[in-house]
């Protein structure tokens, strides 16, 4: 008997199908990858399990029994929990706390003393070591996540939804989770894993579920399946192998930072002694877990924040004191981590989100007046290059917030990537993109790295680092803790140095 079944599951926004006739299955004992572009219905589909939409039709059945959740606490009393990509914890409690918020015995007092007992149970029997009096803002993130998962199996929870649940990991925290996962799957839990990696479908599941435009395309055992197979099921091709580095990097350095330092600020991180150089047609990617310093970083550079201390310099000339406006003039461009808060006017169409650069330059303004129709015949031209699908028949006319997240960042990039570019700086440039939108961007930043442009590539995904850049510098705590070489770098490696063991700490560690 299945532990899930959930068949001919349909559900539409505004008369467009999200979910339309799936059907998933999980049994005891298995790990079920769910996989496809954004927009395919995952989320959808698991946010009805979970109580938080109810389906247009169709049916779910429990443990053999048919149910129907009108909310997560529902969900979560019939033994479904779900750990989300962004977990919800206060960081002002401690693990304990965490754990047992809005619990009650039959006492209604809980009792504390038996709850930390199990606790600490629950995290020797399953490998989840975390100390249940730490304040949870002062854990890592991987801690965080085991957090999460002692709070589900504290519900006594038989089946786990993991929403991308290795986006913020390191490479030895990823090996470590996929530990605790395969012990969970020996005690006979089902676990629904979404992720867009196929390296880790691939290492963890037993089986795939393909959605694709909000229908189904594919169910495979992952033992009898390969990439190749499931990006065609996805996005109806084959992923490329890699991407065309003509070139070996240049010589000539474009940016220099040396000696920078960032103070701690109310909202932000410090950065300390930052020196790096970036050189012509290259891509230096920046390596580490989140919220070591990246995004203070990024803005240092492109001067959204000043350095404390320290010189920046553009082919030899500082422009530490220059605006972002007077930088993009120079050549230094911008993609943000955050698309929506830094990057886009929701509600403005797209043809001014892509002039917004540029919008005072003839041939767009002419003595103070704006010319629309050249603005919107550049709108277009740039839309047809760089792939940006607007829905419906309005074209450049279209709101951006009705726009998915992979055209809203194709966009962001046909408005910063210009010949006026020298250096592109990328902050998580693919986050939350689908697979075939990831492929589109890095291919773009490949093209100027080949055009003897500088890229410095703030990622999260070591994948994406070890996939396009040159070198590699990782950044933990607010310094940079060592760069390597394309050749010299590992995962391995990578790991560690995320993890604060500085390169001649490693060598000292591998000299022993």
């Amino acid at each position: 008997m299945a532990l899930l079944e959930m068949h001919d599951i349909c559900k539409s926004f505004s008369g467009v199908y999200a979910n339309d006739h799936i059907n998933l299955t999980v049994e005891k004992g298995e790990i079920h990858a769910l996989l496809g572009e954004n927009g395919a219905g995952k989320t959808t589909l698991v946010n009805i399990l979970f109580g938080i939409y109810a389906p247009d039709s169709g049916s779910i059945s429990w443990k053999g029994q048919p149910v129907s959740f009108s909310s997560p606490r529902d969900a979560i009393a019939a033994g479904i929990g779900m750990v989300q990509q962004h977990f919800s914890l206060v960081r002002r409690m401690t693990v304990l706390d965490n754990i047992i918020l809005n619990l009650r015995d039959n006492r209604f007092i809980l009792d504390r003393k038996s709850a930390r007992a199990r606790v600490v149970q629950l995290a020797e029997k399953y490998g989840l070591h975390v100390d249940p009096d730490a304040m949870v803002g002062d854990l890592s993130v991987g801690e965080q996540q085991r957090v999460e998962i002692l709070k589900a199996l504290y519900r006594d929870v038989e089946l786990l939804i993991l929403d991308e649940p290795t986006g913020v990991l390191t490479p030895q925290e990823t090996a470590q989770f996929f530990d605790v996962l395969r012990v969970l799957r020996r005690e006979g839990y089902g676990i629904i894993i979404i992720t867009h990696r196929m390296s880790e479908i691939m290492a963890i599941s037993d089986r795939v579920t393909i959605l694709r435009d909000g229908k189904q395309a594919a169910v495979l055992q992952t033992s009898e399946t390969t990439p190749g197979e499931l990006s065609r099921h996805m996005i109806g091709r084959e992923l490329k192998e890699g991407y065309d580095m003509d070139q070996p990097a240049g010589e000539q350095v474009l940016l220099e930072l040396e000696h920078v330092s960032l103070p701690v600020r109310r909202r932000g991180h410090a950065l300390h002694d930052i020196n790096l150089q970036l050189h012509q047609g290259e891509i230096l990617g920046i390596a580490g877990v989140e919220g070591n310093g990246q995004k203070e970083l990024a803005e240092l550079i492109v001067g959204i924040q000043k350095a404390a201390q320290g010189t920046i310099t553009l082919h030899g000339t500082s422009v530490g004191h220059s605006s972002v406006a007077q930088r993009y003039q120079q050549g230094i461009v911008y993609i943000s981590e955050d698309r929506l808060q830094d990057s886009l006017v929701v509600d403005m169409d797209i043809t001014d989100n892509l002039m917004l650069r540029d919008y005072h330059r003839a041939p767009y303004a002419k003595k103070g007046l704006l010319n629309r129709r050249a603005m919107v015949q550049a709108a277009q031209a740039l839309m047809e290059r760089f792939q940006v699908r607007a829905s419906g028949v309005s074209g450049a006319a279209t709101p951006v917030r009705l726009l998915s997240g992979g055209n809203q960042q194709k966009l962001i990039v046909a408005r910063e990537v210009t010949d006026r570019a020298q250096v592109v700086v990328a902050s998580q440039p693919t986050r939350g993109l689908d697979i075939g939108a990831t492929e589109f961007v890095r291919e773009r930043l490949v093209e100027q790295r080949n055009q003897g442009k500088g890229v410095l590539l703030i990622s999260a995904d070591l994948e994406e680092i070890l996939a396009l850049s040159d070198r590699i510098a990782v950044l933990f705590g607010g310094r940079i803790v060592g760069i390597l070489t394309r050749e010299q770098a590992t995962v391995e490696q990578i790991g560690l140095l995320m993890g604060g063991i500085t390169q001649k700490e490693e060598a000292h560690h591998g000299a022993q």
